[in-house]
């Protein structure tokens, strides 16, 4: 039963680790409005793994789940992960066991993993074969071990390496800094829709919005949201921001506006699967899977986890179908009737008559349209 705030706190156990029998249980808060998680709602424990775990990535066409798993220093073996939950037989594999100091990934389109490696973007082919290096640094400016990315619907790509910089690849291959003066730059999520860039600073302890200008180049900082070791994100089709916070082993869910509407703290069990040794242990970052995308895959101490929500992931084009353009539709807005450009894959849902609120905009009634948010009013 919901209690009259419309949130649900629930302790709760996750049955992979009662199935398991041999290891302590673990439990986690979920602490989620009902418009996001039914009651009752359990985090799962997919696969354990007794390391510190990142960059998780989903093949929505299969099902299948990849990150990487973190080594000490210059140890060859940092592996590649992946394991397809709804295959019963599936208990997960290392499958690319040398991946260069692997930290994020993504999944294109076409199935191919892109990795952020130490000085290299790396894509991969479904083999496990290097297909191509994007990126190498030297090529236009220099990096370090790159820890994020994110990818736009033209191939671009915004990541970080910890350090103070964003970096920008090009379609054509271009390696560029797009924004420095940031501190410990982790997590990037590039939202084209309003055609900015979010930075989790992970020694500022904030979520930093720039404008993204079609040269690639970031402009114009903001304060988005404060988190307390802010790691990496992902946003579902409402604009709710999902947000692993090394510092309290915690996801916090915000919405469009940056205001903090709830938290799943893990709990991790002490031991060998809490390696990095928080009180909570350590989640880093999560990213939407499955055939609906409504389920949210979260990665740090003790491996992988998931927890199934209501609203579904926002559509990652570039992982689900090749890019398409925009097309005109008419919108009211203001009293006023003119036209709009929308892309016609659908990434947020939004408020307002013909859907055609603002992709920043929040509200508590948030309604389904068939295309995304305005980009433009001509």
């Amino acid at each position: 039963m919901s209690n009259p705030s419309g949130r649900s706190p629930l302790l709760i156990s996750a049955f992979a680790a009662l199935a398991a029998g041999a290891f302590a249980q673990h439990t986690a808060l979920v602490d989620l409005p009902d418009s996001i998680a039914a009651p009752g709602t359990q985090v799962v424990w997919v696969k354990k793994v007794p390391r510190y775990c990142e960059g998780p990535a989903t093949d929505i066409s299969t099902g299948t789940v990849y990150w990487s798993e973190q080594r000490e220093g210059n140890n060859p073996e940092w592996p590649i992960w992946k394991i397809n939950p709804n295959t019963p037989s599936d208990t997960g594999t290392r499958w690319i066991m040398n991946s260069n100091q692997t930290n994020g990934l993504f999944v294109d389109y076409q199935g191919r993993v892109i990795a952020a490696q130490k000085g290299k973007i790396v894509r991969y082919a479904k083999t496990g074969a290097v297909d191509t290096v994007l990126a190498t640094s030297g090529s236009g400016a220099t990096f370090n071990q790159a820890n994020d990315l994110s990818v736009g619907r033209n191939g671009a790509i915004y990541f970080t390496d910890l350090g103070s910089q964003v970096f920008y690849l090009s379609p054509s291959g271009q390696l560029k800094v797009a924004a420095s003066g940031l501190s410990g730059a982790n997590g990037v999520e590039w939202i084209e829709e309003e055609n900015a860039v979010y930075v989790l600073e992970a020694n500022g302890g904030k979520i930093t919005r720039m404008d993204a200008g079609a040269d690639g180049t970031l402009t114009n900082p903001k304060l988005f949201h404060s988190v307390n070791i802010p790691d990496g994100a992902d946003l579902d089709s409402h604009g709710n921001w999902y947000v692993g916070s090394y510092g309290d082993g915690a996801v916090y869910v915000l919405n469009a506006k940056g205001e903090r509407i709830g938290k799943i703290t893990f709990n991790m069990e002490n031991g060998q699967y809490n390696p990095s040794g928080g009180p909570n242990g350590n989640i880093d970052n999560c990213h939407f899977g499955d055939a609906d995308n409504k389920t949210l895959y979260c990665t740090g101490d003790g491996g992988l986890y998931s927890i199934k929500l209501k609203i579904p992931g926002r559509a990652w084009p570039a992982a689900t179908e090749a890019p398409t353009g925009l097309v005109p539709a008419p919108i009211k807005s203001g009293g006023k009737t003119g036209s709009a450009a929308y892309r016609p894959d659908g990434r947020f849902w939004s408020d307002g008559p013909e859907g055609a609120a603002k992709a920043g905009d929040a509200g508590p009634a948030r309604k389904p349209a068939p295309r995304l948010p305005l980009l433009e009013i001509r």
